[in-house]
């Protein structure tokens, strides 16, 4: 939601709020992360190097995965750094626009919605009956729990940004090529080579 474009202090509230929420919920996906890092390099040491390696790093590792995934999207979302299609939006000028955005983040919104409502569905049977990993025993609910949170907030940001203009067309110097520097222009003759690329005589 980079910077606000919605008129009135309190729409430009609302979007530095969501984005400090969905901050904070990246950088403890950006722990998980790390936490992974470091669990994999723990369990190579324990089983190369004392022969006795974790039981829980596998699944604990594919639980904080989960984690990195729906903590991130939130932020992702809200700073419209996702993959999005813009092939035919692009060549409609005005409302044309307008309602491909609209439509664009509708089906979005739907999608989040219907992985909601499962994933709430999962999170209460989980809980219920306190299902556990099968290897590690380790508690699912409180990872299922983080689903359903990543995909609410996720479709809550899609509907609200729906509501303001589409953001504007990132330009090539907005992608990643940005950070490579353009080559230096040739200059006909000035390493002593013509226009033809051939040596000029003396």
């Amino acid at each position: 939601m980079p910077p606000s474009t919605r008129p009135g202090r309190i729409g430009a509230r609302v979007d530095a709020a969501i984005l400090v929420l969905t901050r904070g919920l990246a950088a403890l996906g950006a722990a998980a992360v790390a936490a992974m890092a470091a669990l994999t390099v723990a369990a190579v040491v324990m089983r190369y190097g004392y022969g006795a390696p974790f039981r829980f790093t596998e699944e604990l590792g594919g639980l904080l995965l989960i984690c990195t995934v729906f903590l991130g999207l939130p932020h992702v979302m809200a700073r419209h750094a996702h993959i999005r299609v813009t092939l035919l939006s692009d060549r409609v000028p005005g409302i044309g626009r307008r309602l491909f955005w609209i439509a664009g983040q509708g089906v979005f919104i739907l999608f989040a919605a219907v992985f909601f409502r499962d994933a709430l569905a999962d999170a209460r049977f989980t809980q219920m009956l306190s299902l556990r990993s099968e290897v590690a025993r380790i508690g699912l609910a409180p990872f299922v729990w983080v689903m359903v949170a990543g995909s609410g907030l996720t479709g809550a940001v899609a509907a609200w940004q729906m509501l303001a203009p589409p953001p504007a067309t990132r330009g090539p110097a907005q992608g990643p090529q940005a950070l490579v520097p353009d080559p230096a222009p040739r200059v006909p003759g000035g390493d002593g080579r013509g226009a033809d690329g051939g040596r000029r005589g003396g």
